[in-house]
């Protein structure tokens, strides 16, 4: 039922633009509505339902926006969380990484990723693929492995899906969004 009221919430969304980077302002990746504890924890089982996370050691998130969903999953499961964060620690083995997503470039830190972990990788949403793609070269540089990689949706318009089959995964979404002018297509 949640979900079809976060379905509802995108259709009706505004889009705004930044530089050449559309934003879905939505209870999700925005908190605009507020997101409401249900809507948050349809999408984490909703989504551990197409997941192959059994094996998986840690879970593994970018600061910030996929912080909610990352903790949701963590504590459904007892797997352990990890958040890549943009402040470095400057602790034992960790590991910097450079990103470009769809709207900034940047820097994180991991840390707590350890030889022959196998880690899942959770996000809001998955857009150009770019900061999932670093996360994933620092996992393997690492001598860890992807269990698997989750988003609650992906942006159609920015390929991020089809760039992340490329190097070999199916990342696993609840639904899409295409951006169709001012309007989003739940798909």
């Amino acid at each position: 039922m949640s979900l079809n009221l976060l379905k509802e919430q995108l259709r009706k969304a505004r889009i705004i633009r930044k530089r050449d980077y559309r934003y879905i302002i939505n209870s999700i990746t925005e908190q605009e509505p507020a997101l409401e504890p249900a809507i948050l924890s349809d999408c984490a089982d909703k989504l551990l339902e197409k997941l192959n996370y059994k094996s998986a050691t840690k879970i593994l998130t970018p600061e910030a926006m996929g912080i909610s969903i990352a903790t949701t999953i963590s504590l459904k499961t007892s797997i352990p969380l990890i958040i890549a964060t943009k402040r470095r620690k400057r602790v034992l083995r960790e590991i910097t990484i450079e990103y470009t997503c769809g709207y900034e470039k940047g820097i994180l830190h991991i840390n707590n990723i350890k030889k022959d972990d196998k880690i899942l990788i959770i996000d809001d949403l998955i857009s150009t693929g770019g900061t999932i793609i670093a996360m994933i070269e620092s996992i393997r540089k690492a001598g860890a492995e992807i269990a698997d990689i989750g988003a609650i949706f992906d942006k159609r318009d920015y390929q991020g899906i089809e760039e992340l089959e490329k190097i070999g995964f199916q990342p696993k979404t609840l639904f899409g969004v295409k951006l169709n002018g001012n309007k989003v297509e739940v798909i």
